[in-house]
């Protein structure tokens, strides 16, 4: 047989476009076949896909919805009644200086931003007199929106407002010391800033010759006594709070982030009607910071400690619950005895508390009864915060639990937090929070539901 070299190409052209043709025709059956099986399984995907969900469903928190519709905003007559407080207190011929904040809004419901520009709240007992004047200073060219304010405050008639203006390129110290100038003593509210109180008491004293003062004890201690109305406010919230924790826990699953837990929680506050919501959620070491690393994510496992501290307003009161609780993998031994054993004691030091603090006890006593169990059990050091705060207008205000606080006592009205801690870096943290109330006999009546029954749930 010749070589293929010695073959003419032309002389195979029949037997070549022959083989071509055939391997033509096989390559196209199997492009054919391609294309028919890939367009079946095209269809069949997008059918599946367009009747079945690709991931969990979204959580429904329906439930929550309208949780404290029944609950009512503080009513005008209220404001009467803090001013009578107020003139109980305030020594006759005496002022309350006060700048935009939660004190100006506790006594006169009016809304204003802080700005480089003073606008300032002075309350006033006249001399022979158990009445309080009520006048705001206020920038010139903001009048007109400071009495729209004081108009959308729905103050009673009792209480009648003055505006008093002062002009840009005058001193607004010298507008409010005209005010104060026959004083027996000027008395400001703790959170006006520095600058206003130099300038309002250094022209009070060189000019006028009268004192200024912080408030007294006596004057920042009425804000901290609640009403009924403050405490039915502050009940519900507080009861949402936990209610939405609680549904929160069951859509907590293998694999979410502290960034998924938040926004579910943030869904759950929202949907019970609170405002300004605001969410702290940890996993396993992560909670060892009690309040979060900033940039720091974990992601869920099914031996998982998750810690959630949440929050918001309602009707001008806050809310601030914990709950820490394990994953419920179906195997309740599988949790780490270490960590169950902590969260078991940090609810005992709520109880304690419970059981221990009344009406006449120092915040000091108060944080020490929560200690004690602590630090009996050998974890004392790793409680490294103090037990509460107040809470009411703010999420945290005044009374403080802690241990240096021996001048405050317990009075009934008194809202706190109760929140002992247990914090092991690199392994693990465990707090549970809940609010109080000095009730009339001077027990502490909790402001949720309870205290967490166990760390699956809650």
């Amino acid at each position: 047989m010749a070589s293929d070299e010695n073959v003419p190409l032309m002389g195979s052209k029949p037997k070549h476009w022959s083989n071509v043709k055939k391997r033509t025709m096989f390559t196209r059956t199997v492009i054919a076949l391609a294309l028919l099986f890939g367009v079946a399984g095209g269809v069949a995907w997008f059918t599946k896909s367009s009747s079945t969900p690709t991931g969990p469903s979204e959580p429904d928190f329906s439930s929550l919805h309208g949780f404290c519709a029944d609950i009512k905003a503080i009513q005008p007559s209220e404001y009467i009644e803090r001013h009578t407080r107020l003139a109980e207190t305030l020594p006759e011929g005496s002022a309350l200086v006060m700048e935009p904040g939660p004190t100006m809004l506790y006594y006169t419901n009016i809304e204003w931003s802080l700005s480089e520009r003073p606008f300032l709240v002075v309350l006033q007992r006249p001399n022979n007199s158990s009445d309080i004047t009520t006048t705001v200073v206020t920038p010139m060219f903001e009048a007109t929106r400071a009495a729209e304010a004081i108009q959308e405050a729905k103050l009673p008639k009792e209480i009648s407002v003055k505006v008093v203006e002062w002009i840009e390129h005058g001193s607004p110290y010298e507008t409010a010391a005209e005010l104060l100038q026959d004083a027996s003593h000027v008395f400001v509210e703790p959170g006006v800033r520095l600058f206003v109180y130099d300038g309002l008491a250094d022209i009070l004293s060189l000019q006028h010759g009268v004192v200024t003062t912080m408030a007294s004890r006596a004057l920042q201690t009425l804000r901290m006594v609640k009403s009924p109305a403050e405490i039915a406010i502050m009940r519900c919230a507080n009861r949402a709070t936990v209610a939405a924790a609680k549904q929160v826990r069951h859509h907590v699953k293998p694999g979410m982030t502290e960034a998924d837990i938040a926004t579910l929680v943030t869904k759950a506050l929202t949907t019970a009607g609170l405002t300004k919501t605001w969410v702290l959620a940890l996993v396993d070491e992560n909670a060892a910071f009690p309040h979060g690393e900033p940039g720091a994510t974990k992601r869920v496992t099914d031996h998982s400690t998750v810690l959630i501290d949440s929050g918001g307003e309602l009707l001008g009161y806050q809310s601030d619950v914990t709950r820490t609780f394990f994953i419920d993998n179906g195997d309740r031994n599988s949790h780490n005895q270490t960590i169950v054993d902590a969260w078991y004691l940090v609810k005992n030091a709520q109880k304690a508390v419970l059981l221990d603090a009344h009406a006449g006890s120092t915040c000091a006593q108060v944080d020490l009864a929560a200690r004690h169990v602590i630090d009996q059990a050998g974890y004392g050091r790793y409680f490294t915060h103090r037990l509460g705060h107040g809470i009411g207008e703010e999420m945290h205000e005044e009374p403080y639990m802690n241990q240096g606080n021996t001048h405050i006592k317990l009075q009934p009205g008194m809202t706190f937090s109760v929140e002992p801690g247990i914090y092991i870096t690199h392994e693990f943290g465990v707090r549970l929070e809940d609010i109080v109330v000095v009730a009339e006999d001077g027990s502490l009546e909790l402001l949720t539901d309870g205290l967490a029954d166990n760390p699956w749930t809650l």
